[in-house]
């Protein structure tokens, strides 16, 4: 029963490596350590077929590792989604270091920089990967 279960969820990361558009870039590793930056081609039965600059290739199911896939909007989207949680908590290490600020007529004076200093923090959720992971071999 085990291995029934197993098998249908690593069909279904194949599967979705045969539903990747032609043409995205995609990034191999194979068993060896190899890493391969190419063009996806297609992915039928157990081969991979891609294209780098040496020409087409195919690379067997079997000796691929991992493969991964280019998405452009994913570093915007996890930059975004960083600066906004950092400038939160930023925002609230601001209001917090000063509690009495509001009592005494100054209101929330370190929020802003609070704020400012997290989302600066933040920036760096840019950096993260364009690739995101679509199948991993055994």
């Amino acid at each position: 029963m085990l291995l029934l279960a197993a098998s249908t969820a690593l069909a279904a990361e194949w599967d979705a490596v045969q539903r990747i558009p032609t043409d995205r870039k995609i990034e191999v590793t194979t068993l060896n350590g190899v890493r391969i930056s190419a063009e996806f081609v297609s992915a039928a039965g157990d081969i991979l077929v891609l294209r780098g600059k040496s020409g087409e290739r195919s690379l067997p199911r079997s000796e691929i590792r991992r493969l991964r896939v280019h998405d452009p909007g994913r570093r915007i989207r996890r930059g975004l989604l960083w600066m906004a949680v950092c400038a939160g908590a930023g925002a609230a290490v601001g209001a917090a270091s000063c509690p009495s600020c509001p009592n005494e007529g100054h209101g929330y004076k370190f929020v802003g920089p609070g704020v400012a200093i997290g989302a600066g923090v933040g920036a760096v959720g840019f950096l993260s990967s364009a690739y995101r992971t679509v199948y991993k071999g055994k």
